[in-house]
């Protein structure tokens, strides 16, 4: 892959998702990558993410059994068409000065280290839902997919 696409969870939240506005643009996005027209990659901790989410009726109304979330994790554990990306040594280090160096807190701590994954890991675009999560790291680009170029 020459310049993979990071997808957030809140994209294959929304794909698994039938009662999301966005589960039909999700739903697209990920036959895209199925076919191997968008080359894209996540992290482990997306995965993670994901079960959190897709298991949470407080976040979802018709949450996912565990049963079900593990099944859509496995699956893109199993596809060759996501690189996943891991942790490198460095990559705590580099989640630590981004935090220092934009002033983060909280939940915050967790959208730095997707940014360290990604940068560990050469990839310097993220799609996403939540594109202000992103947008005070200099260092990638957040995209909307689902936004209307203007």
């Amino acid at each position: 892959m020459n310049n993979p696409i990071f997808l957030d969870t809140n994209l294959i939240v929304y794909a698994t998702n039938k009662d999301s506005p966005y589960h039909a643009k999700a739903s697209d996005l990920m036959e895209a990558i199925d076919k191997e027209r968008l080359e894209t990659c996540l992290s482990l901790q997306v995965l993670g993410e994901f079960y959190a989410t897709a298991t949470n009726p407080k976040k979802i109304e018709k949450a996912l059994t565990p049963e079900e979330a593990v099944l859509v994790i496995e699956g893109l554990l199993r596809t060759d068409t996501i690189l996943k990306l891991y942790p490198k040594e460095s990559t705590l280090k580099l989640t630590l000065d981004l935090v220092k160096r934009y002033q983060l807190k909280s939940l915050d701590f967790f959208d730095a280290q997707i940014v360290a994954t990604m940068l560990d890991n050469g990839v310097t675009t993220i799609y996403t839902v939540n594109e202000d999560d992103f947008a005070i790291f200099e260092e990638i680009k957040a995209v909307n997919p689902f936004k209307q170029p203007t």
